[in-house]
């Protein structure tokens, strides 16, 4: 069953992941080719779009061009991607397989908690002409 979340939803679930640093931020900023490299292949290869999509997001966000989001979204979003990047780990991405199962679990859950921001991220996105 596929269940949507409201906005309180994802604030309760958010809890301590609310906060985030600029570093935090300019990290996964920086390193969005090795973050994208790292999405792009295997296990998590099924991300790709949403990944490019939470990159544009954080971009417009961090511009000032769209700020219609709860920063718990942006906390939540930076929190994957850094985790993506991080070859240290829950399951050291090493591992042949299973390396990349908890970032694909990790990215998965994020994808469900921000399914509403991002939804009206991209309705903000086609409303400006721009593909998103």
């Amino acid at each position: 069953m596929n269940k949507t979340f409201t906005q309180d939803d994802i604030d309760q679930r958010l809890g301590s992941f609310r906060v985030f640093t600029q570093n935090d931020a300019d990290d996964v900023l920086r390193n969005e080719g090795e973050i994208t490299e790292i999405v792009s292949g295997g296990t998590l290869a099924e991300f790709m779009d949403t990944v490019t999509l939470f990159f544009q997001m954080l971009k417009d966000y961090f511009a000032g061009i769209y700020k219609e989001v709860p920063v718990g979204t942006i906390a939540a979003i930076i929190g994957s991607l850094a985790y993506v990047l991080c070859p240290a780990d829950l399951v050291p991405d090493f591992i042949p397989v299973v390396g990349y199962l908890d970032d694909a679990a990790v990215i998965a859950g994020c994808i469900s908690l921000t399914k509403y921001d991002v939804q009206k991220y991209k309705e903000f996105k086609e409303r400006k002409g721009v593909e998103a």
